[in-house]
């Protein structure tokens, strides 16, 4: 479950029951984790949201995903 409360993004873990906050870059990189999308693909909307070099975005990118996977939030 993702959701927005008050002014920060929240995912919820129900198999952990935990709630893990997010801020809104990583709030971004999260709702494009769909499954079909590339880390490149996500980092370009990345850049466009913060205006970001494409290597930049890129890494704050990977550095999301990998704290989402070691959350275990990725399938």
């Amino acid at each position: 479950m993702f959701r927005q409360v008050d002014d920060e993004w929240v995912v919820f873990d129900p198999a952990a029951n935990e709630l893990h906050v997010l801020n809104l870059s990583a709030a971004i990189v999260w709702s494009h984790c769909t499954g079909d999308r590339t880390p490149e693909e996500i980092a370009a909307k990345l850049q466009e949201a913060y205006g970001l070099e494409s290597e930049r975005a890129l890494t704050d990118v990977r550095a999301a995903l990998a704290r989402f996977d070691e959350a275990g939030l990725l399938a």
